[in-house]
């Protein structure tokens, strides 16, 4: 690692250790006042909600990680231009591609340190804060004589399986019990119409060896439809009914009732897997959210690109301009993620393509400008 290197990474390391620890000060105030008082008006132990806030914190890295990064590149890279040291550089024969190497080299351990944290840190972080505000809620309505659910307890569950073009309406699914009750099950040809629906009192469900999904129907009826003209052609009654295709996974029909923001990536991608991408349905939003999480770790190569063209104009300009047109043009990028999001949730726009558009339409802008400044 050549002098010049090792000079542009000790700068960027401090002002980036500054800004993250900025952030994650702020990120535990705001987190502190909307929490605590929630916790303790649940009678929660202080264990519990400092454990609470540090996952949060884990939780909210891979935001902080993009912001911070992108104002620690700005900064010394502007801060490098305003004391023409970037000036020197070049005419000694150092190209910018060279001069900004180490901060590429940064970006990429960064990008990958947030699909570490996406697809390991953050699940876990997740499903344990979860975790202690459930137990903290059952805990509070336990102490006060109150009805407390069983965990993975679920009520009026719907849930849409567009793989195998079923849909499953339970009034109550409890895992722990391994049984449905009021279950119904409407089966769809390839044209999307009626062609059996299934209705029982409630229904048991147990995992096979093969780890498939066994679903056993207790006294209902089993109606058969002409799919040209929806006419009913059969509906007999039945005591017990195994059907071996209906495989459908209880977990992932208890991940539908809870919002795709509050669902691990192992939770999402099982979701997905399962249920399929459905254009006009509510399979779309945790599609969205799970090409969501798979697209971030590229925001970081976004920052870079983004910051270099900012930050190498401009002559003897302070470094806070352009930190803030970055961080102006950085603003934009959330908010252009935020539209892509909604129509991706909406079905309006593939989620996968919804994901990306963000980072290819910055990409587009920002690498022509990094060519000229090169």
């Amino acid at each position: 690692m050549r002098l010049l290197d090792r000079y542009i990474l000790a700068e960027w390391a401090k002002v980036f250790a500054l800004a993250l620890l900025s952030f994650v000060g702020l990120m535990l105030l705001s987190d502190g006042y909307n929490r605590i008082p929630e916790f303790l008006a649940l009678d929660a132990g202080w264990g519990t909600i400092i454990a609470y806030l540090l996952l949060g914190l884990v939780r909210n890295l891979s935001l902080l990680i993009p912001i911070s990064l992108l104002i620690s590149v700005i900064f010394v890279l502007a801060t490098m231009n305003r004391n023409q040291e970037i000036a020197a550089a070049r005419a000694a024969g150092i190209g910018m591609g060279r001069l900004t190497a180490p901060l590429w080299a940064v970006g990429g351990l960064l990008a990958g340190l947030l699909a570490l944290l996406n697809a390991v840190l953050v699940p876990d972080a997740l499903e344990t804060m979860n975790a202690l505000q459930e137990e903290a809620q059952f805990a509070a309505l336990k102490s006060k004589g109150g009805t407390v659910i069983p965990k993975g307890q679920a009520s009026s569950v719907s849930f849409e399986n567009a793989k195998a073009r079923r849909l499953w309406l339970i009034s109550n699914l409890g895992l722990s019990t391994g049984q449905a009750f009021e279950v119904i099950v409407h089966s769809f040809d390839e044209k999307n119409r009626e062609i059996r629906c299934v209705t029982a009192r409630f229904a048991e469900f147990s995992k096979q060896s093969d780890g498939r999904w066994r679903w056993t129907f207790r006294d209902g009826r089993d109606m058969r439809f002409d799919p040209a003209t929806g006419s009913l052609m059969a509906q007999p009654r039945f005591k017990e009914l195994t059907l071996p295709d209906y495989d459908d996974d209880p977990e992932v029909m208890f991940y539908s009732t809870k919002e795709p923001a509050k669902l691990s990536l192992r939770e999402v991608s099982r979701f997905v897997d399962q249920a399929g991408f459905n254009p006009g349905g509510p399979n779309a939003a945790y599609a969205m959210r799970y090409h969501a999480i798979l697209s971030a770790p590229a925001i970081c190569f976004v920052v870079i690109a983004v910051a270099i063209p900012f930050a190498v104009v401009g002559g003897r300009v302070s470094p806070m301009v352009g930190v803030a047109k970055t961080f102006g043009l950085f603003l934009g990028f959330y908010f252009l993620t935020s539209f892509c999001a909604a129509f991706g949730e909406s079905g309006a726009l593939p989620p996968m393509i919804a994901a990306w558009i963000p980072t290819t339409l910055v990409a587009c802008w920002a690498f022509p400008k990094l060519k000229s400044v090169n």
